[in-house]
């Protein structure tokens, strides 16, 4: 079975109660969905590190798209993608440690 390149974009957005990061998760799918032709959510549990080196619970919402793009050829491309979904997520959610976003090959059997 032959497998064909694709790069996925994931993008890591806390759930918190504040209606801004509800806000913040519809717009990326949005985003996600008219750039590449849909996007998947998955809300879980994780844990971080804070600041103060405090381990603590978190929960997640993970959002991920895998695009049309190839590494090697369109790389320069993602990383721009890439930055620009991390900073509208850093402006909009302001009071987050670090905003997460992800970009890697994956390989989809056809």
């Amino acid at each position: 079975m032959p497998l064909s390149e694709k790069v996925r974009i994931e993008i890591f957005i806390p759930d918190l109660p504040d209606p801004v990061y509800g806000g913040m998760l519809d717009k990326l799918g949005s985003d996600l969905t008219y750039a590449f032709g849909g996007c998947t959510f998955i809300s879980g549990r994780s844990k971080y590190r804070s600041s103060n080196g405090l381990i603590l619970p978190d929960k997640v919402h993970l959002l991920f798209s895998d695009t049309p793009f190839l590494w090697i050829r369109d790389r320069l491309l993602i990383e721009l993608y890439a930055d620009r979904m991390r900073t509208v997520v850093k402006r909009a959610l302001a009071r987050e440690e670090s905003i997460l976003v992800t970009a890697y090959r994956v390989s989809h059997a056809e």
